[in-house]
């Protein structure tokens, strides 16, 4: 029997390892793995919950009532300001091998979400944090240094609930000096819904808005990916906004993202600082699978950009854009499409919004009428005017949350993003405006701070239009086993199946031997132990690397020999055994022959003898906290 301590350390020696091959395919770049606190819950004590003040919801929810028609961007929560970190909150446990756990609660009665804004964020080597909600559905992490960013700041995603929990490991760890810091919690009170809900009947958006899988996105598929929905800090407060991945001259695939410059304002007409905006969260693919399924797969996010231009100083009399560069390159496994664009200002006969209104799941608005040429403040011919129209499965129109989203017009093309407009479900012919593409090339001003020109044509090619386009050559990973189910002490081959040319190929084998390998086709891996296993392939080429996490991709199950047998057979269980692990033995008619005694220590293989029964067949059970396996075993005298 593996003891309590001794199985933790095990686990985090197969973290460590893991942590080798950090996967991209995660949130917010994260290297995944599971919370130590899920298998020994006994390493939490009650007395390390950090209960905070909950602000006055009522109040909030009547300021954005107050503000609902101003051009503010859709306020969904408040920080609270506290100074948290393993040093001075929580509690710290100590392992075997002179490894420390920190743990905490961080509790705001009412909440319909927390996250989380760090400081001094600079995680050593072999550490990992999560970050997960009360009934550990929603995990996010391990985030490790190389989350790290040179100003020390980082943020989270929305985790469900009113309590989250944080786990953070440092291997041969001291805390003498706190790694990270805690300096706002992200108090949201407006509804919204998470990964792996379902019923998103009744959303916190209108119900005439269309969901992007329906079959109005069909011609549009590919534009939908270029949407991203941003989580704005500004100050105190966050709002929902939405952005776009944009395609530039020389084809570079740079993470450019254009939104609304109004996105970046206020109530209280504050900008966002250069900190704020390295805070904010740029979510990709958050979006049901199908129109009728109303389900939203694990959302993929980014954290942090730099601004590089927008409209202000001009406010309402600019174009209302706002351009930034994020902080990493957008992983393939994101599948991002970098938006064409046309600058020519022709008015569109026909094309589509796509939008996170209410910060909800990916919508669609379609208009069929040509658009017209207005302005939102005192300058002509800064905005497109739109009106939506009528479709198969409701009637798109735009709410607080769209602000920043983009306008195509009949080719597929970005044309403008959106700044505000009367429409809504109680006012579906209500006009939209966007503010021109055209205009923000280069009519906001003459600095590169107030032009689009400089960033989406870098090479100054004059081009009035370009396409969108998937970045081909990113490194995409995929493989497959030759079976994902084997008997304990076989082996099996793998198959890389990456597209992008891949240079580089690094894999781990959970359970198995070897244990890593950086061949491009790894073959004779052998599984030694039963259970389920997850595999990693991370793969690299000149354009980057992405990685794919399988988990309990590989079942091993335990093997009975000899069969036939004349009484005496084993039921091998490899190199290490649960100890959760039952066996039966049932005959032809159902009726239980054997069974194991309760508290039976773990072993690698169990002797059985069957001498005394009936000669013919029997079915054979083992049973343990990972499957549940039969056999047929036949006896013979």
């Amino acid at each position: 029997m593996i003891s309590k301590f001794k199985y933790i350390l095990k686990l985090y020696l197969l973290a460590l390892i893991a942590l080798l091959l950090s996967s991209d395919a995660f949130s917010q770049l994260s290297s995944g793995g599971t919370p130590l606190l899920f298998a020994n819950p006994g390493l939490f004590r009650n007395e390390s919950i950090v209960r905070l003040e909950h602000p006055d919801a009522q109040m909030l929810e009547l300021e954005d009532y107050k503000n609902e028609s101003s051009g503010f961007p859709e306020r969904m929560g408040v920080t609270i300001p506290v100074n948290l970190n393993p040093s001075t909150s929580g509690q710290v446990s100590s392992l075997v091998d002179g490894s420390k756990i920190w743990t905490t609660v961080i509790s705001v009665e009412g909440a319909v979400g927390l996250g989380l804004y760090f400081s001094d964020f600079k995680l050593p080597a072999g550490a990992r944090l999560f970050i997960f909600s009360q009934d550990k559905k929603q995990v996010i992490g391990a985030f490790t240094e190389k989350n790290n960013k040179p100003d020390g700041l980082f943020s989270t995603e929305i985790i469900k609930g009113e309590n989250i929990t944080l786990e953070y490991f440092e291997p041969n760890g001291s805390f003498s000096s706190s790694p990270f810091t805690i300096s706002e919690v992200l108090y949201v009170y407006k509804p919204m819904y998470f990964a792996g809900e379902r019923n998103l009947k009744g959303s916190n958006s209108g119900s005439c808005e269309v969901n992007m899988a329906c079959s109005e996105g069909d011609n549009w598929r590919k534009q939908g990916k270029s949407v991203v929905r941003i989580q704005i800090k500004n100050g105190n407060a966050a709002y929902w906004c939405t952005g776009t991945i944009i395609n530039n001259t020389a084809g570079d695939f740079s993470p450019l993202v254009l939104t609304a410059d109004h996105c970046a304002r206020s109530f209280s007409e504050t900008y966002a600082t250069p900190s704020d905006v390295a805070q904010w969260i740029f979510y990709f693919l958050y979006e049901t699978q199908s129109c009728d399924d109303e389900t939203v797969e694990a959302s993929k996010s980014l954290t942090g950009a730099v601004k590089l231009a927008s409209s202000s100083p001009n406010g309402n009399d600019g174009s209302d854009f706002y351009l930034v560069t994020l902080n990493e390159p957008i992983p393939a496994s994101y599948e991002p499409f970098y938006a064409g664009w046309s600058r020519t200002g022709e008015m569109s006969p026909a094309g589509v919004g796509i939008h996170h209104p209410a910060g909800d799941v990916k919508k669609i608005s379609t208009y069929t009428a040509p658009l017209t040429s207005s302005e939102w403040g005192d300058v002509a011919g800064t905005h497109f005017r739109v009106v939506w129209s009528a479709t198969e499965n409701g009637h798109g129109v735009t709410e607080g949350g769209s602000s920043g989203s983009p306008v195509f017009d009949n080719m597929g093309r970005l044309i403008g993003q959106l700044t505000g407009g009367e429409s809504g479900c109680s006012n579906l012919t209500g006009p939209d405006y966007y503010g021109k593409l055209a205009f923000s090339w280069e009519s906001n001003g003459i600095a590169d701070s107030v032009r689009l020109k400089p960033w989406l044509d870098p090479l100054n090619t004059g081009l009035t239009s370009i396409n969108g386009s998937f970045n081909s050559n990113m490194a995409l990973a995929r493989f497959k086993a030759d079976t994902a189910i084997i008997l304990v002490g076989t082996t099996l081959d793998f198959f890389d199946q990456s597209t992008g040319n891949p240079s580089l190929w690094n894999w781990y084998f959970e359970g198995g031997e070897p244990r890593t390998s950086n061949m491009q086709h790894p073959k004779g891996v052998a599984y030694n132990q039963t259970g389920l296993f997850d595999v990693k392939l991370k793969v690299t080429n000149a354009f980057g690397a992405d990685s794919l996490l399988r988990e309990n991709y590989i079942k091993v199950v335990p093997r009975i020999y000899p069969n036939p047998t004349q009484g005496e057979f084993f039921v091998m269980m490899g190199d290490e055994s649960d100890e959760s692990t039952r066996i039966s033995i049932a005959d032809t008619q159902g009726r239980i022959v054997y069974e194991s005694p309760a508290g039976v220590p773990a072993q690698p293989f169990y002797r059985l003898n069957m001498s005394a029964l009936k000669a013919g067949f029997y079915l054979v059970t083992i049973q343990n906290r990972f499957f549940t396996e039969s056999a047929r075993l036949l006896l013979v005298h």
